[in-house]
């Protein structure tokens, strides 16, 4: 037993089996691949959950499965989860799953759970009414006979993922889902026996759970992943939760349950960013768990061993679940027992490995680890170069230290040359910022992990194209970041207006009453907002766009929306500055003719992107036979694509 985590390293029993220490991956990812798709998409999920087991959890969520939906032909679903036909009567998903149970089983995993989801894209729900504050798609009301028909449709799904050897049935019961909708008297606004009082609004969940128990084809184990406060107005809260469990309890149909916090309207949302505390409604979660004698499960920011640890201890749970952080680091278990020597690679809370699936359309990816959801990309590849080289990296900020630490684990002589006192680029000045202040933990792990794999680093060390060329170098990389961009606007360059960058770093000192002006379409220009409203100014944000951050998701908008606005932030959206004069702001409509003024301001802090660094790369090419430019320095954008052009050049050197 590990002596310093002794609740987290203690066996539990869940129904049917028995696991030695108590960390859980849920089940999530459902759109990373494709478990019934081609033999190149079942590989590629294969290879995302099968470093899980072999990385030490024995209880895999695996990827969740859709129940198929009573739709009329034709009628087209969209969204998240929008699966008419489902998985389960797909003619693949039987063999399929059956193969993945037993490669995972074969890694390590002790049981692996089947998750039946039906989000569905919003075409049915009890009633017809929406679902969230962004979405009002308006679906059709289920009447009984379709009800009656999904209840089958449950039992039957089932019994065909248990029959291909499955260990745990999981009924999705929150999380924007259709089940959930009926629990909510916000959604469920029926009057018949599935809606109106708690015992009809429970009646579908409890239908569902006794026919999957009932066409079971053999014995398993099963559990109910619910929301325990939906935090919202007119949702239901902690008192009905607790009222779910014990009904639940008393049924005995379920062997367990799964518990987090969150709503589909927006904030918190149920993928809490880092804005939110670590492990912030466990404490929630110990009072659900009073209600029951079942084993609780608790999900919701938990970055680390030591805090699943603090969870355990204080009673508030039986298991802590963690996803994100799994993406980060697979080998969490391994390290936490003390068998793997090499820190945990924390999660930070970016959201980019759902945020820029959902926004721009682009694969999942995570932005401290650039392998998860792409370690297919590793296959056939060795650990070790065959060709060993000397690499020289100039700039140590995300894509530079990425690239620094591959490089040297693969067997390269690495040197990185950092102009300034110490590394992280303009990520060590976000983090600076009080939403953002978890980034610090990936940076002084990159700075641990530099150190291990034997990186040559030099600080304070400005790089010219004379002592990059006679250095002897194999390959040279730019990672020379970007510098603040000042829009090209009259009185920019004016008193008391600031770029951010120094207003964060302590350089300049903002009046009282602050304007934000930006011209960023990610979280900066919030952050900075919601930064300087928790000092104390009164805050005015000016955005372009329609609304500010449209490249944030609505799994991060919501909640930093919520502190903007709790906070007192101003937002005047879709305002386009002409001047600035005397602190007033001269604005233009973005999209029409209006023009107007905003009162004075003591101060404008600029939000406004960068611009990249490259002049170094420019004198360089065409003098250097196997020069790189990367991150910033090639084209500003968020961390994740740094790290994954990182990820992608070193692969170049094995």
């Amino acid at each position: 037993m590990t002596v310093a985590l002794p609740h987290l390293f203690s066996p539990v029993t869940v129904g049917r089996f028995t696991l030695d220490h108590r960390l859980v991956v849920p089940p999530h990812g459902g759109g990373a691949s494709n478990l019934v798709g081609s033999e190149d998409e079942f590989e590629t999920l294969l290879a995302m959950w099968l470093p899980k087991a072999t990385g030490g959890f024995q209880w895999i969520g695996g990827t969740p499965s859709h129940v198929r939906n009573p739709l009329p032909p034709g009628f087209e679903p969209s969204g998240v989860g929008a699966h008419g036909p489902g998985h389960f009567r797909h003619p693949r998903y039987a063999a399929r799953l059956g193969q993945f149970v037993n490669r995972l089983k074969a890694a390590g995993a002790t049981a692996v759970t089947v998750q039946m989801v039906q989000q569905g894209g919003k075409p049915i729900a009890p009633s017809a009414t929406f679902s969230a504050y962004d979405d009002h798609r308006i679906a059709h009301a289920l009447d009984v006979d379709e009800i009656e028909w999904l209840v089958r449709e449950y039992g039957e799904s089932a019994a065909l993922a248990v029959d291909a050897g499955v260990d745990v049935i999981e009924i999705h019961a929150n999380h924007d889902d259709v089940v959930q909708w009926f629990l909510s008297p916000l959604t469920n606004l029926r009057t018949d026996r599935y809606g109106g009082s708690f015992e009809n609004r429970i009646r579908y969940l409890r239908e569902i759970t006794e026919s999957v128990r009932a066409q079971a084809p053999r014995p398993f184990t099963y559990g109910l992943r619910l929301c325990i406060d939906e935090l919202i107005d007119g949702g239901y809260g902690l008192e009905e939760c607790q009222r779910l469990v014990e009904a639940f309890t008393a049924d005995g149909t379920v062997d367990y349950f799964s518990l987090d916090v969150g709503n589909n309207f927006g904030s918190p949302s149920y993928v809490p960013s880092g804005w939110h505390d670590d492990i912030e409604w466990a404490a929630l979660c110990g009072q659900v768990k009073q209600a029951t004698n079942l084993p609780v499960v608790y999900t919701g920011r938990v970055t680390s061993p030591e805090q699943a640890e603090a969870v355990l201890a204080a009673g508030h749970a039986d298991l802590v679940a963690m996803a994100r952080a799994t993406f980060a680091d697979f080998d969490i278990v391994h390290k936490a027992r003390g068998t793997n020597p090499v820190p945990i690679r924390p999660c930070i809370g970016l959201n980019e490995c759902i945020n820029r699936k959902q926004v721009e359309g682009l694969g999942y990816a995570c932005g401290v680890n650039p392998l998860w959801a792409h370690e297919w990309e590793l296959r056939d590849v060795p650990e070790r170069t065959a060709r060993p080289q000397r690499v020289l990296v100039v700039g140590g900020g995300p894509a530079g230290m990425e690239l620094a630490g591959l490089c040297a684990e693969h067997g390269h002589a690495v040197t990185l040359w950092e102009k300034g006192p110490a590394l992280g680029g303009l990520l060590s000045v976000a983090a600076m910022v009080r939403a953002n202040v978890k980034y610090q933990r990936w940076i002084d792990w990159q700075v641990g992990r530099l150190e291990r794999a034997g990186v040559d680093v030099r600080l304070d060390r400005e790089a010219n194209a004379a002592d990059v060329l006679n250095g002897g170098f194999d390959m040279v990389a730019l990672a020379t970041g970007a510098v603040p961009r000042l829009p090209a606007i009259p009185g920019i360059d004016g008193p008391g207006v600031f770029p951010a960058g120094a207003v964060v770093k302590g350089l300049a000192t903002p009046g009282p009453r602050v304007a934000v002006l930006a011209e960023d379409d990610g979280p900066a220009p919030m952050s900075v907002s919601d930064h300087l409203a928790g000092l104390g100014h009164e805050v005015t944000l000016a955005v372009q766009t329609a609304g500010p951050a449209p490249l944030v998701g609505k799994y991060s908008i919501g909640t930093m929306l919520a502190r903007l606005v709790d906070g007192g932030v101003r937002i005047v959206p879709m305002a386009r500055a002409t001047r600035i004069e005397d602190g007033t702001l001269h604005l233009s409509s973005t999209y029409g003719h209006r023009e107007w003024t905003e009162e004075p301001f003591d101060s404008v802090v600029v939000v406004a992107g960068g611009i990249p660094d490259d002049a170094l790369w420019r004198e360089l090419k065409g003098r250097h036979p196997n020069v790189h430019i990367l991150g910033d320095a090639y084209a500003p954008r968020r961390v994740v694509w740094a790290t994954r052009q990182a990820h992608a050049l070193a692969r170049t050197l094995l």
